[in-house]
Protein backbone atom coordinates (compact mmCIF):
# COMPACT_ATOMS: atom_id res chain seq x y z
CA UNK A 1 0.00 0.00 0.00
CA UNK A 2 1.28 3.65 -0.20
CA UNK A 3 1.88 5.49 2.64
CA UNK A 4 -1.23 7.25 3.54
CA UNK A 5 0.93 10.89 3.60
CA UNK A 6 0.99 9.92 0.03
CA UNK A 7 -2.83 9.98 -0.45
CA UNK A 8 -3.58 13.86 -1.86
CA UNK A 9 -6.51 14.93 0.51
CA UNK A 10 -4.44 16.12 3.81
CA UNK A 11 -7.76 15.85 5.54
CA UNK A 12 -8.05 12.13 4.53
CA UNK A 13 -4.15 11.62 5.75
CA UNK A 14 -5.31 13.99 9.20
CA UNK A 15 -8.40 11.99 10.14
CA UNK A 16 -6.33 8.70 8.76
CA UNK A 17 -3.50 8.78 11.17
CA UNK A 18 -5.62 9.90 13.84
CA UNK A 19 -6.85 6.22 13.62
CA UNK A 20 -3.73 5.28 15.94
CA UNK A 21 -3.19 8.83 17.66
CA UNK A 22 -4.04 6.88 21.36
CA UNK A 23 -0.94 4.40 20.66
CA UNK A 24 0.97 7.26 20.35
CA UNK A 25 -0.62 9.15 24.20
CA UNK A 26 0.57 5.61 25.11
CA UNK A 27 3.97 6.09 23.94
CA UNK A 28 4.04 9.78 24.82
CA UNK A 29 3.37 8.78 28.29
CA UNK A 30 5.61 5.84 29.01
CA UNK A 31 7.76 7.61 30.75
CA UNK A 32 5.25 8.50 33.89
CA UNK A 33 5.72 7.02 37.25
CA UNK A 34 4.50 3.35 36.93
CA UNK A 35 2.76 1.52 39.39
CA UNK A 36 4.66 -1.30 40.82
CA UNK A 37 3.30 -4.49 38.78
CA UNK A 38 1.65 -7.98 40.50
CA UNK A 39 4.15 -10.73 41.42
CA UNK A 40 5.21 -12.88 38.69
CA UNK A 41 3.26 -15.89 37.51
CA UNK A 42 3.48 -18.38 35.17
CA UNK A 43 0.71 -16.31 33.17
CA UNK A 44 2.29 -12.62 33.50
CA UNK A 45 5.88 -13.35 33.12
CA UNK A 46 7.01 -14.00 28.97
CA UNK A 47 8.13 -16.89 28.07
CA UNK A 48 12.29 -17.05 28.33
CA UNK A 49 12.50 -16.95 24.63
CA UNK A 50 11.10 -14.03 24.02
CA UNK A 51 13.25 -12.22 26.44
CA UNK A 52 16.42 -13.70 25.95
CA UNK A 53 19.32 -11.17 25.74
CA UNK A 54 20.89 -11.20 22.08
CA UNK A 55 23.30 -13.34 21.25
CA UNK A 56 26.80 -12.35 22.59
CA UNK A 57 25.48 -9.52 24.51
CA UNK A 58 24.85 -8.97 28.15
CA UNK A 59 21.25 -7.36 28.91
CA UNK A 60 21.84 -5.53 32.03
CA UNK A 61 18.87 -3.84 34.31
CA UNK A 62 19.37 -0.98 36.43
CA UNK A 63 17.40 -0.59 39.35
CA UNK A 64 16.73 2.86 40.99
CA UNK A 65 19.39 3.78 42.96
CA UNK A 66 17.56 3.99 46.87
CA UNK A 67 18.67 7.52 48.65
CA UNK A 68 19.74 8.14 52.14
CA UNK A 69 17.46 10.91 54.28
CA UNK A 70 18.21 14.01 53.06
CA UNK A 71 18.91 12.80 49.56
CA UNK A 72 16.83 14.37 46.76
CA UNK A 73 15.26 10.92 44.85
CA UNK A 74 15.12 13.10 41.62
CA UNK A 75 19.05 12.43 42.14
CA UNK A 76 19.24 8.29 42.64
CA UNK A 77 16.69 8.16 39.76
CA UNK A 78 18.39 10.47 37.64
CA UNK A 79 21.65 8.95 37.58
CA UNK A 80 20.63 5.38 37.56
CA UNK A 81 18.81 6.60 34.32
CA UNK A 82 21.38 8.16 32.29
CA UNK A 83 23.68 4.81 33.91
CA UNK A 84 21.58 2.93 31.82
CA UNK A 85 21.84 4.89 28.93
CA UNK A 86 25.70 5.41 28.84
CA UNK A 87 25.58 1.49 28.97
CA UNK A 88 23.85 0.93 25.87
CA UNK A 89 26.26 3.02 24.33
CA UNK A 90 28.34 0.26 24.90
CA UNK A 91 28.11 -2.02 21.54
CA UNK A 92 28.65 -5.17 23.53
CA UNK A 93 26.18 -4.37 26.41
CA UNK A 94 22.47 -3.71 26.22
CA UNK A 95 20.25 -2.76 28.93
CA UNK A 96 16.28 -3.08 30.19
CA UNK A 97 14.54 0.30 29.73
CA UNK A 98 14.27 2.32 33.02
CA UNK A 99 10.68 2.31 32.68
CA UNK A 100 10.72 -1.60 33.20
CA UNK A 101 13.07 -1.56 35.62
CA UNK A 102 11.95 1.19 37.73
CA UNK A 103 9.09 -0.63 38.20
CA UNK A 104 10.30 -3.15 40.34
CA UNK A 105 11.81 -0.10 42.77
CA UNK A 106 10.53 -1.40 46.06
CA UNK A 107 10.18 -5.34 44.93
CA UNK A 108 10.42 -7.41 47.76
CA UNK A 109 11.17 -10.57 45.33
CA UNK A 110 14.90 -12.36 45.05
CA UNK A 111 17.35 -11.27 42.59
CA UNK A 112 16.80 -14.46 40.51
CA UNK A 113 12.87 -13.52 40.33
CA UNK A 114 13.60 -10.15 38.90
CA UNK A 115 16.41 -10.89 36.64
CA UNK A 116 13.49 -13.06 34.91
CA UNK A 117 10.81 -10.39 35.45
CA UNK A 118 13.10 -8.05 33.39
CA UNK A 119 14.58 -11.10 31.27
CA UNK A 120 17.84 -9.25 32.76
CA UNK A 121 21.76 -11.29 32.63
CA UNK A 122 22.80 -8.54 35.21
CA UNK A 123 21.76 -6.44 37.35
CA UNK A 124 22.91 -3.27 39.19
CA UNK A 125 21.52 -1.77 42.43
CA UNK A 126 22.96 0.75 44.72
CA UNK A 127 22.32 3.66 47.44
CA UNK A 128 23.34 6.94 46.82
CA UNK A 129 23.85 9.25 49.70
CA UNK A 130 24.67 13.45 49.56
CA UNK A 131 26.70 14.87 52.08
CA UNK A 132 27.36 18.70 51.59
CA UNK A 133 29.14 18.87 47.76
CA UNK A 134 30.34 15.14 48.29
CA UNK A 135 28.02 12.46 46.56
CA UNK A 136 28.43 8.57 48.02
CA UNK A 137 27.48 5.70 45.84
CA UNK A 138 27.20 2.25 47.03
CA UNK A 139 27.05 -0.02 44.07
CA UNK A 140 26.31 -3.63 43.76
CA UNK A 141 26.84 -5.05 40.46
CA UNK A 142 25.23 -8.76 40.39
CA UNK A 143 24.41 -11.92 38.00
CA UNK A 144 21.10 -12.37 37.91
CA UNK A 145 20.60 -16.09 37.53
CA UNK A 146 22.12 -16.60 41.02
CA UNK A 147 22.85 -13.57 42.56
CA UNK A 148 26.40 -13.74 42.50
CA UNK A 149 28.50 -9.96 43.46
CA UNK A 150 30.59 -9.20 40.32
CA UNK A 151 31.51 -6.01 41.67
CA UNK A 152 30.81 -3.79 44.72
CA UNK A 153 32.47 -0.34 45.05
CA UNK A 154 31.74 2.98 47.25
CA UNK A 155 32.77 6.06 44.96
CA UNK A 156 32.84 9.12 46.82
CA UNK A 157 32.78 12.42 44.32
CA UNK A 158 32.14 15.97 44.59
CA UNK A 159 29.38 17.08 43.36
CA UNK A 160 30.92 19.21 40.46
CA UNK A 161 31.24 15.00 38.74
CA UNK A 162 27.55 14.56 38.79
CA UNK A 163 27.46 15.08 35.07
CA UNK A 164 30.78 12.31 34.82
CA UNK A 165 29.23 9.89 36.67
CA UNK A 166 27.44 7.65 35.03
CA UNK A 167 30.24 7.42 32.70
CA UNK A 168 32.40 6.05 34.70
CA UNK A 169 30.10 3.42 36.49
CA UNK A 170 29.98 2.39 33.28
CA UNK A 171 33.28 2.17 31.98
CA UNK A 172 33.97 0.10 35.83
CA UNK A 173 31.33 -2.49 34.48
CA UNK A 174 32.59 -2.66 31.09
CA UNK A 175 35.75 -3.95 33.13
CA UNK A 176 33.86 -6.53 34.98
CA UNK A 177 32.28 -8.18 32.10
CA UNK A 178 35.45 -7.44 30.42
CA UNK A 179 34.14 -6.06 26.89
CA UNK A 180 35.68 -2.88 24.94
CA UNK A 181 34.28 0.85 25.65
CA UNK A 182 35.04 3.30 23.48
CA UNK A 183 35.84 6.25 25.49
CA UNK A 184 33.07 8.94 23.94
CA UNK A 185 34.37 12.74 23.99
CA UNK A 186 30.76 13.95 24.59
CA UNK A 187 27.28 11.89 24.94
CA UNK A 188 23.95 13.05 24.11
CA UNK A 189 22.38 13.38 27.52
CA UNK A 190 25.72 15.19 28.96
CA UNK A 191 26.10 19.16 28.77
CA UNK A 192 28.77 19.68 26.31
CA UNK A 193 30.29 22.63 28.55
CA UNK A 194 30.25 19.88 31.42
CA UNK A 195 28.29 22.03 33.52
CA UNK A 196 26.72 20.12 37.14
CA UNK A 197 24.46 22.96 37.35
CA UNK A 198 22.92 22.32 33.93
CA UNK A 199 22.69 18.49 34.73
CA UNK A 200 21.03 18.70 37.49
CA UNK A 201 18.42 21.16 35.83
CA UNK A 202 17.84 18.39 33.32
CA UNK A 203 17.51 15.46 36.62
CA UNK A 204 14.88 17.61 37.69
CA UNK A 205 13.26 18.35 34.63
CA UNK A 206 13.16 14.25 33.79
CA UNK A 207 11.93 13.94 37.81
CA UNK A 208 9.07 16.16 37.17
CA UNK A 209 7.88 15.11 33.90
CA UNK A 210 7.74 11.43 35.58
CA UNK A 211 4.98 12.61 37.79
CA UNK A 212 2.65 13.22 34.85
CA UNK A 213 -0.21 16.16 35.96
CA UNK A 214 -0.51 19.10 34.51
CA UNK A 215 1.36 21.17 37.09
CA UNK A 216 4.71 18.86 37.07
CA UNK A 217 5.13 19.37 33.47
CA UNK A 218 5.06 22.90 33.54
CA UNK A 219 7.55 22.81 36.33
CA UNK A 220 9.31 20.48 34.11
CA UNK A 221 9.78 22.71 31.44
CA UNK A 222 10.80 25.74 33.80
CA UNK A 223 13.96 22.96 34.67
CA UNK A 224 14.64 22.33 31.22
CA UNK A 225 14.84 26.31 30.26
CA UNK A 226 17.44 26.53 32.81
CA UNK A 227 19.73 23.82 31.67
CA UNK A 228 19.01 25.39 28.02
CA UNK A 229 20.36 28.80 29.45
CA UNK A 230 23.26 27.49 31.63
CA UNK A 231 24.79 25.74 28.45
CA UNK A 232 22.56 27.21 25.06
CA UNK A 233 25.06 24.39 23.17
CA UNK A 234 23.31 21.38 24.59
CA UNK A 235 20.44 19.77 22.35
CA UNK A 236 18.84 17.05 24.94
CA UNK A 237 16.78 19.95 26.93
CA UNK A 238 15.08 20.68 24.06
CA UNK A 239 14.32 17.63 23.01
CA UNK A 240 12.73 16.64 26.03
CA UNK A 241 10.72 20.40 26.08
CA UNK A 242 9.61 18.86 23.00
CA UNK A 243 8.44 15.37 24.77
CA UNK A 244 6.64 17.97 27.15
CA UNK A 245 4.52 19.73 25.09
CA UNK A 246 3.85 16.98 22.41
CA UNK A 247 2.53 15.66 25.47
CA UNK A 248 0.55 18.20 26.43
CA UNK A 249 -0.88 18.13 23.08
CA UNK A 250 -1.75 14.86 22.72
CA UNK A 251 -3.59 14.91 26.39
CA UNK A 252 -5.18 18.00 25.80
CA UNK A 253 -4.05 19.89 28.71
CA UNK A 254 -5.74 23.27 28.31
CA UNK A 255 -3.49 25.33 31.00
CA UNK A 256 -0.84 24.62 28.85
CA UNK A 257 -1.63 27.45 26.41
CA UNK A 258 -2.78 28.23 23.19
CA UNK A 259 -2.59 24.78 21.20
CA UNK A 260 -0.86 26.69 17.74
CA UNK A 261 1.30 28.14 20.58
CA UNK A 262 2.56 25.12 21.73
CA UNK A 263 2.79 23.22 18.22
CA UNK A 264 4.63 25.84 17.12
CA UNK A 265 7.37 26.12 20.51
CA UNK A 266 7.46 22.05 19.76
CA UNK A 267 8.33 22.53 16.43
CA UNK A 268 11.14 25.26 17.10
CA UNK A 269 12.33 22.39 20.05
CA UNK A 270 12.33 19.41 17.99
CA UNK A 271 14.79 21.49 15.46
CA UNK A 272 16.49 23.25 17.88
CA UNK A 273 17.76 19.55 19.37
CA UNK A 274 18.39 17.97 16.03
CA UNK A 275 20.56 20.94 14.85
CA UNK A 276 22.51 21.51 18.34
CA UNK A 277 23.19 17.26 18.45
CA UNK A 278 21.73 14.94 14.90
CA UNK A 279 23.16 12.16 17.45
CA UNK A 280 20.72 11.78 19.28
CA UNK A 281 18.42 9.21 19.21
CA UNK A 282 15.86 11.32 21.36
CA UNK A 283 15.74 14.32 18.82
CA UNK A 284 14.97 11.96 16.26
CA UNK A 285 12.03 10.52 18.46
CA UNK A 286 10.50 13.94 18.88
CA UNK A 287 11.35 15.57 15.40
CA UNK A 288 9.37 12.13 14.52
CA UNK A 289 6.29 12.80 16.74
CA UNK A 290 5.90 16.21 15.58
CA UNK A 291 5.66 15.17 12.03
CA UNK A 292 3.36 12.62 12.67
CA UNK A 293 0.84 13.84 14.91
CA UNK A 294 1.46 17.67 14.09
CA UNK A 295 2.73 17.93 10.54
CA UNK A 296 0.95 15.12 9.61
CA UNK A 297 4.07 13.53 7.18
CA UNK A 298 3.65 10.19 7.76
CA UNK A 299 6.45 9.08 5.50
CA UNK A 300 8.73 12.19 7.05
CA UNK A 301 7.69 10.30 10.61
CA UNK A 302 8.79 7.12 9.85
CA UNK A 303 12.22 8.43 7.91
CA UNK A 304 12.97 10.11 10.96
CA UNK A 305 11.85 6.89 13.38
CA UNK A 306 14.53 5.02 11.31
CA UNK A 307 17.05 7.84 11.20
CA UNK A 308 17.13 7.24 15.01
CA UNK A 309 17.07 3.43 14.88
CA UNK A 310 20.43 4.32 12.59
CA UNK A 311 21.67 5.42 15.64
CA UNK A 312 20.76 3.54 18.91
CA UNK A 313 18.86 -0.12 16.79
CA UNK A 314 17.16 -1.29 20.20
CA UNK A 315 15.74 1.90 21.38
CA UNK A 316 12.24 0.39 22.84
CA UNK A 317 10.39 3.94 22.49
CA UNK A 318 11.71 3.97 18.79
CA UNK A 319 10.81 0.58 18.10
CA UNK A 320 7.28 1.05 19.93
CA UNK A 321 6.79 4.14 17.64
CA UNK A 322 7.88 2.21 14.56
CA UNK A 323 5.11 -0.11 15.23
CA UNK A 324 2.63 2.40 15.80
CA UNK A 325 2.89 3.58 12.24
CA UNK A 326 3.36 -0.46 10.86
CA UNK A 327 0.14 -1.19 12.55
CA UNK A 328 -1.99 2.34 11.04
CA UNK A 329 -0.30 0.99 7.00
CA UNK A 330 -1.98 -2.63 8.27
CA UNK A 331 1.64 -3.89 8.22
CA UNK A 332 0.59 -6.42 11.41
CA UNK A 333 3.49 -8.99 10.68
CA UNK A 334 5.83 -6.41 10.38
CA UNK A 335 4.72 -4.49 13.49
CA UNK A 336 4.08 -8.11 15.94
CA UNK A 337 8.52 -8.44 15.00
CA UNK A 338 9.40 -4.54 15.86
CA UNK A 339 7.13 -5.16 19.35
CA UNK A 340 8.70 -8.22 19.77
CA UNK A 341 11.73 -6.44 19.16
CA UNK A 342 10.65 -3.26 22.05
CA UNK A 343 9.33 -6.00 24.50
CA UNK A 344 12.83 -7.16 25.38
CA UNK A 345 14.26 -4.14 26.27
CA UNK A 346 11.07 -2.77 27.52
CA UNK A 347 9.61 -6.09 29.00
CA UNK A 348 7.05 -4.12 31.58
CA UNK A 349 5.53 -1.74 29.00
CA UNK A 350 1.75 -1.60 29.65
CA UNK A 351 1.12 0.58 26.61
CA UNK A 352 3.47 -2.01 24.10
CA UNK A 353 2.32 -5.34 25.53
CA UNK A 354 -1.32 -3.57 24.86
CA UNK A 355 -0.32 -3.29 21.32
CA UNK A 356 1.22 -6.05 20.78
CA UNK A 357 -2.35 -7.71 21.89
CA UNK A 358 -4.02 -5.35 19.54
CA UNK A 359 -1.57 -7.12 17.02
CA UNK A 360 -2.27 -10.13 17.71
CA UNK A 361 -6.03 -9.87 17.22
CA UNK A 362 -5.62 -8.56 13.78
CA UNK A 363 -3.35 -11.66 13.08
CA UNK A 364 -6.13 -14.04 14.63
CA UNK A 365 -3.63 -15.11 17.50
CA UNK A 366 -6.17 -14.91 19.97
CA UNK A 367 -4.49 -17.39 22.83
CA UNK A 368 -1.22 -14.85 22.03
CA UNK A 369 -3.57 -11.42 21.91
CA UNK A 370 -5.18 -12.38 25.74
CA UNK A 371 -1.88 -12.94 26.88
CA UNK A 372 -0.51 -9.61 26.06
CA UNK A 373 -3.26 -8.20 26.80
CA UNK A 374 -3.68 -9.72 30.36
CA UNK A 375 0.13 -8.79 31.18
CA UNK A 376 -1.01 -4.84 29.87
CA UNK A 377 -4.09 -5.37 32.61
CA UNK A 378 -2.15 -6.39 35.60
CA UNK A 379 0.72 -4.16 34.72
CA UNK A 380 -2.07 -1.08 34.16
CA UNK A 381 -5.59 -2.20 35.45
CA UNK A 382 -7.23 1.79 33.93
CA UNK A 383 -5.14 1.53 30.83
CA UNK A 384 -7.93 1.81 28.08
CA UNK A 385 -8.79 -0.25 25.88
CA UNK A 386 -7.33 -3.26 27.39
CA UNK A 387 -10.31 -4.48 28.87
CA UNK A 388 -12.19 -4.15 25.78
CA UNK A 389 -9.83 -6.09 23.16
CA UNK A 390 -9.59 -8.74 26.15
CA UNK A 391 -13.45 -9.55 25.95
CA UNK A 392 -12.82 -9.98 22.07
CA UNK A 393 -9.60 -12.50 22.78
CA UNK A 394 -11.93 -14.06 25.13
CA UNK A 395 -15.29 -14.59 23.13
CA UNK A 396 -13.35 -15.62 20.01
CA UNK A 397 -12.13 -18.23 22.55
CA UNK A 398 -15.33 -19.32 23.17
CA UNK A 399 -15.27 -18.14 26.65
CA UNK A 400 -17.93 -16.16 26.77
CA UNK A 401 -18.84 -15.17 30.48
CA UNK A 402 -15.37 -14.36 31.29
CA UNK A 403 -15.42 -11.90 27.84
CA UNK A 404 -18.75 -10.11 29.36
CA UNK A 405 -16.63 -9.60 32.85
CA UNK A 406 -13.98 -8.38 30.91
CA UNK A 407 -16.05 -5.95 28.97
CA UNK A 408 -17.71 -4.87 31.49
CA UNK A 409 -14.27 -3.13 33.13
CA UNK A 410 -13.62 -1.26 30.39
CA UNK A 411 -12.83 2.25 31.23
CA UNK A 412 -13.61 4.16 28.08
CA UNK A 413 -17.84 4.22 27.45
CA UNK A 414 -17.68 3.74 23.91
CA UNK A 415 -15.90 0.62 24.08
CA UNK A 416 -17.34 -0.79 27.31
CA UNK A 417 -20.70 -0.92 25.21
CA UNK A 418 -18.87 -2.08 21.88
CA UNK A 419 -17.71 -4.98 23.70
CA UNK A 420 -20.17 -5.82 25.86
CA UNK A 421 -22.61 -5.77 22.37
CA UNK A 422 -20.06 -8.22 20.66
CA UNK A 423 -19.47 -10.79 23.82
CA UNK A 424 -23.25 -10.86 24.75
CA UNK A 425 -23.76 -11.69 21.50
CA UNK A 426 -21.29 -14.40 21.27
CA UNK A 427 -22.78 -15.74 24.35
CA UNK A 428 -26.50 -16.33 22.85
CA UNK A 429 -27.60 -13.18 25.21
CA UNK A 430 -29.31 -11.17 21.90
CA UNK A 431 -31.39 -8.77 24.42
CA UNK A 432 -28.23 -7.63 26.31
CA UNK A 433 -26.80 -7.50 23.22
CA UNK A 434 -28.83 -5.36 21.09
CA UNK A 435 -29.11 -2.61 24.50
CA UNK A 436 -25.50 -1.99 24.78
CA UNK A 437 -25.38 -1.95 20.83
CA UNK A 438 -28.65 0.85 21.39
CA UNK A 439 -26.50 2.76 23.84
CA UNK A 440 -23.98 3.06 22.03
CA UNK A 441 -25.39 3.73 18.45
CA UNK A 442 -27.17 7.15 20.93
CA UNK A 443 -24.22 7.73 22.62
CA UNK A 444 -21.04 7.38 19.79
CA UNK A 445 -23.39 7.07 16.93
CA UNK A 446 -21.19 10.10 15.13
CA UNK A 447 -17.70 9.22 16.60
CA UNK A 448 -17.58 5.26 16.31
CA UNK A 449 -19.65 3.92 13.25
CA UNK A 450 -16.76 1.72 11.96
CA UNK A 451 -17.34 -0.02 15.31
CA UNK A 452 -20.97 0.06 15.06
CA UNK A 453 -20.63 -1.43 11.39
CA UNK A 454 -18.12 -4.26 13.00
CA UNK A 455 -20.97 -5.10 15.55
CA UNK A 456 -23.26 -5.65 12.62
CA UNK A 457 -20.17 -7.87 10.96
CA UNK A 458 -20.54 -10.20 13.76
CA UNK A 459 -24.61 -10.16 13.45
CA UNK A 460 -23.74 -11.38 9.89
CA UNK A 461 -25.95 -8.03 8.96
CA UNK A 462 -24.06 -7.30 6.10
CA UNK A 463 -26.67 -4.36 4.28
CA UNK A 464 -26.91 -2.65 7.99
CA UNK A 465 -22.79 -2.80 8.36
CA UNK A 466 -22.21 -1.30 4.82
CA UNK A 467 -24.65 1.15 5.77
CA UNK A 468 -22.54 2.14 9.10
CA UNK A 469 -19.51 1.58 6.86
CA UNK A 470 -20.82 4.30 4.85
CA UNK A 471 -21.53 6.61 7.28
CA UNK A 472 -17.84 6.20 8.76
CA UNK A 473 -16.62 6.70 4.72
CA UNK A 474 -18.62 9.91 4.29
CA UNK A 475 -17.68 11.47 8.09
CA UNK A 476 -14.25 10.99 7.91
CA UNK A 477 -14.20 8.45 10.46
CA UNK A 478 -10.44 7.78 11.34
CA UNK A 479 -11.26 3.89 12.42
CA UNK A 480 -11.99 3.11 8.87
CA UNK A 481 -8.53 2.77 8.04
CA UNK A 482 -8.88 -0.65 10.11
CA UNK A 483 -11.61 -2.79 8.48
CA UNK A 484 -9.21 -4.88 6.61
CA UNK A 485 -8.37 -6.11 10.17
CA UNK A 486 -11.07 -5.38 12.63
CA UNK A 487 -12.73 -8.74 14.07
CA UNK A 488 -15.70 -9.87 11.48
CA UNK A 489 -15.02 -6.89 9.47
CA UNK A 490 -12.20 -8.45 7.47
CA UNK A 491 -14.68 -11.53 6.49
CA UNK A 492 -16.35 -8.99 3.73
CA UNK A 493 -13.24 -8.00 1.77
CA UNK A 494 -14.51 -9.86 -0.92
CA UNK A 495 -17.71 -7.77 -1.25
CA UNK A 496 -17.28 -5.16 -4.23
CA UNK A 497 -18.78 -2.17 -1.32
CA UNK A 498 -15.77 -3.55 0.99
CA UNK A 499 -13.49 -3.01 -2.35
CA UNK A 500 -14.97 0.29 -3.21
CA UNK A 501 -13.89 1.73 0.11
CA UNK A 502 -10.40 0.26 -0.14
CA UNK A 503 -10.25 2.09 -3.13
CA UNK A 504 -11.35 4.99 -1.49
CA UNK A 505 -9.13 5.22 1.27
CA UNK A 506 -6.15 4.13 -1.33
CA UNK A 507 -5.66 1.04 0.55
CA UNK A 508 -7.13 -1.22 -1.87
CA UNK A 509 -5.11 -4.29 -2.46
CA UNK A 510 -3.46 -4.75 0.80
CA UNK A 511 -5.13 -7.77 1.69
CA UNK A 512 -6.54 -8.79 5.06
CA UNK A 513 -6.76 -12.27 6.78
CA UNK A 514 -10.26 -13.91 7.21
CA UNK A 515 -11.59 -13.54 10.73
CA UNK A 516 -13.06 -16.80 12.12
Amino acid sequence: MRHLSEIGDATAVRKALAAVALLLVFVLTACSKPAAPPPASAQATASQSSRAAPTGQFLIGVLPLATAADTPAYLGDGIARHLSDALARTPALATIAPASAFRLRDSAELTPQIGQRLGATHLLRGKLTQRGDRLLLDLDFVRAGDGQSLWHETLDRSAAELPGLAELIAARIAAVLKVSRAALATAPDLPPGGSALAFDALLKGEWAMQRGDPAAQQAALGFFANAIAIDPRWGRPHAMQALVRLRQLALRDAAAGPVEALREQARLDTEAALRLDPSDPLAHRVRALWLGDVALDAVSAEQEIRSGLALQPDDPALLGMLAVRQTGFGQMEAAAATLRQALRRDPLSASMLYQMGYVELALVDYSQAETALRRARDLEPRLPLVHAFLAVALFQQNRTREAIDAARSEPLPLWREYALAMAYWAAGDRANSEAALQALIRDHGRDAPTQIAGIYAQRDDREALFHWLDVARRSGDPGIVEIRYMPFLARYADDPRFKAILRDLDIAGSGASPDN
